[in-house]
């Protein structure tokens, strides 16, 4: 754990806190953390966990973001997408999400979170992310691979949307 980089972001913001409670029933750092190990070697982490999707936490959080952001700073934000829709409804779901990021639109993708018009379980770190890249006016986002959980099994009837993306400059 980079525990400096953790205080560094605690100290920045009265709404961002220490802890382990939010880890306990989320599993997006146990699916991510092999892939690090196995490409990065030798690292340190913060993880994060966003329990409070609001506008004000998340806006915020992404400020505190942008100003850690270097040339070193990988991110990596994990979150399935709409949750058990027909496969074509899921589709309709999910590619609100994919345009939004595409087109680096937080608000919009805020907006629609919030009006159930799209479905992330981890989206408010989504527009966290988008927010504070978007702050340094240098970067574009790109989704680079979106699927659902039929692809798989089969079973269109009821699927979980996913998808890749990543932002460059």
């Amino acid at each position: 754990i980079n525990n400096d980089l953790a205080n560094t972001l605690c100290e920045k913001s009265k709404l961002i806190f220490r802890g382990e409670q939010g880890h306990r029933g989320e599993h997006a750092l146990e699916v991510q953390l092999p892939f690090l190990q196995t490409i990065l070697k030798d690292f340190l982490l913060v993880p994060i966990v966003i329990g409070d999707q609001n506008k004000k936490l998340i806006y915020e959080f992404a400020s505190v973001l942008e100003s850690i952001i270097d040339e070193k700073t990988l991110i990596v934000c994990s979150s399935d997408l709409s949750h058990f829709y027909s496969k074509h409804q899921a589709a309709q779901l999910d590619d609100r999400v994919v345009e939004h990021i595409n087109n680096f639109k937080y608000d919009q993708l805020q907006s629609d979170l919030d009006g159930k018009r799209c479905e992330a379980c981890g989206g408010g770190g989504i527009v966290a992310l988008l927010k504070a890249f978007k702050y340094k006016n240098e970067y574009n986002a790109k989704v680079i691979a979106h699927t659902d959980s039929g692809a798989i099994t089969g079973d269109d009837s009821e699927v979980v949307g996913y998808l890749s993306a990543i932002i460059y400059n």
